[in-house]
């Protein structure tokens, strides 16, 4: 009996020892989980940090497009309001002028006069007043300042190329440019009208820069006098 209990005894704590032994390597398998886990960690985060980063070149790449959108946009809605501005239209020629039609017709024929000279001319695509032309303009406001019962029409003109519509807003703008010269110069507006026809009264036929040339202007008519002639 006790020897039977002295062997039991004996074989407990042999397998108590045995099991504390097979304990001990479990120390560097936790280290290297642990170890393990930090680099997962940090792979985790800079893969993170390079999504926000190309999010964020994303929506800034967003945003520039958006910005050139709308500059294109409005640029596209201002030459659309330009093109689609009203376009005055010529009144009847007629109308009674105190002094003798004869006299003043003589007077604006006269070759030797600046009067004579009715045609102002533009660059392309432009409708300021080229310094060549300023004389005439000036020769016409004088005459007109001069005779406060004289009226002219300012016709705009252009070439053949570019839309109907916008050549027809561009003839308005060279038609408008004479009447604000020569009311700067002491002409009263009444006495000026402006219409544009566009490309659509040529003065040079072709397709070639001579022909572009002739018909890119303003022509100054004198209403009731030139319609007589």
């Amino acid at each position: 009996m006790n020897k039977n209990l002295i062997g039991l005894c004996a074989a407990l704590i042999l397998a108590g020892c045995g099991g504390s032994a097979g304990q001990k390597p479990q120390a560097p398998v936790e280290q290297r989980d642990v170890t393990g886990q930090a680099k997962s960690d940090t792979a985790v985060q800079a893969t993170t940090d390079a999504a926000r980063a190309k999010q964020q070149q994303d929506e800034e790449a967003r945003k520039r497009a958006a910005a050139a959108a709308a500059a294109a946009a409005a640029a596209e809605s201002s030459r659309r309001a330009a093109a689609d501005q009203p376009i005055v239209q010529p009144l009847p020629d007629a109308r009674v002028i105190e002094k003798p039609l004869t006299d003043l017709a003589s007077t604006l024929k006269d070759p030797a006069s600046p009067l004579s000279k009715r045609n102002v001319y533009y660059d392309f695509d432009l409708y300021n007043i080229r310094e060549e032309f300023q004389p005439i303009v000036e020769a016409h406001a004088k005459f007109l300042r001069e005779h406060k019962d004289l009226r002219v029409r300012v016709e705009g003109n252009c070439d053949e190329r570019g839309s109907r519509e916008y050549n027809l807003a561009l003839g308005q703008r060279r038609a408008d440019s004479i009447k604000r010269a020569m009311t700067l110069l002491g002409v009263s507006p009444k006495q000026i009208e402006t219409v544009s026809f566009g490309a659509e009264k040529p003065k040079a036929l072709g397709s070639n820069e001579e022909a572009w040339a002739e018909n890119r202007r303003s022509d100054i008519v004198y209403i009731g006098i030139d319609s007589q002639q």
